[in-house]
């Protein structure tokens, strides 16, 4: 802690997320104290983090999109199993590092030191991952919905490299009538129509509209990238071409653009 009195914060904090182990949530070993200031250690989350590697390399690639994704929305999953909010999921707080013998590339969530904020605070987050519109909510308090919107907007992120948005960009989206401006352009254009209609969903103004739950979401998540799969692949002259033909006749001299395959593929 910086100052004696968010000493609480860090053990509550500690505590928290000692009484529970996730692959991709960050470990807490034990408790310290400097000079009367509380703090723990913890293990390392990584070199860098997701919001690092989003400003050096661009949006991911479909490969890590689709792992990181799905890493993602099942820890967020586990922390609402086991009654644990983080209320400032952002590219920020989840570190990227390797995991197992294969150094297999994979998320780890950290800094949980609003996991204990009263609900009635509405402002606790950081824009623009905090959801605009609890304000809304009859009464104004953070719900799980708030913390999916936080997630759906990291997975923007790291799906386009950019932020989704509201009317001109500048303006408060609570003050707005219009749904979120999704630029699809961003997209992958294997993944564009599945991802336009999972972000369409997962922005509405109305809570009540989006995701249900984590389940649901992990369902949508996956099937945009199985249905990138199974999309025909389209020629240069409007025709869908025969991908079966294709690679049953395909030689070790075959270009693979006339394959018909997916650019993940």
């Amino acid at each position: 802690a910086n100052n004696a009195e968010h000493n609480e914060r860090l053990r509550e904090e500690a505590s928290a997320l000692r009484k529970h182990r996730h692959q991709n949530v960050i470990e807490i070993f034990e408790d310290v104290e400097i000079n009367g200031l509380a703090g723990f250690t913890m293990d390392r989350a990584g070199d860098k983090t997701l919001a690092q590697r989003l400003r050096s390399e661009g949006r991911l690639h479909l490969e890590l999109l689709e792992r990181f994704g799905e890493e993602l929305i099942q820890t967020v999953r586990h922390l609402e199993q086991v009654g644990i909010p983080h209320r400032d999921i952002k590219p920020d707080n989840i570190g990227v590092r390797p995991f197992g013998k294969n150094n297999t590339l994979g998320i780890v969530l950290f800094d949980f030191s609003l996991c204990r904020t009263p609900l009635d605070n509405v402002r606790a987050g950081t824009a623009p991952y905090l959801e605009p519109f609890l304000s809304q909510r009859k009464p104004p308090r953070w719900d799980v919905y708030a913390e999916h919107y936080a997630l759906a907007v990291t997975l923007y992120e790291m799906a386009t490299g950019k932020l989704p948005r509201w009317g001109d960009g500048q303006s408060d989206p609570a003050l707005l009538s219009e749904e979120v401006t999704l630029q699809s352009e961003y997209f992958d254009p294997d993944l564009r129509q599945g991802m336009v209609q999972f972000f369409g969903k997962a922005f509405r103004r109305d809570y009540r509209e989006r995701f249900d739950n984590c389940d649901e979401m992990l369902r949508a998540w996956r099937g945009v990238f199985e249905q990138a799969e199974r999309a025909p692949e389209i020629t240069g002259t409007g025709e869908e071409s025969d991908r079966v033909a294709a690679l049953e006749t395909a030689t070790v001299n075959t270009q693979v653009i006339l394959l018909g395959l997916s650019t993940r593929a």
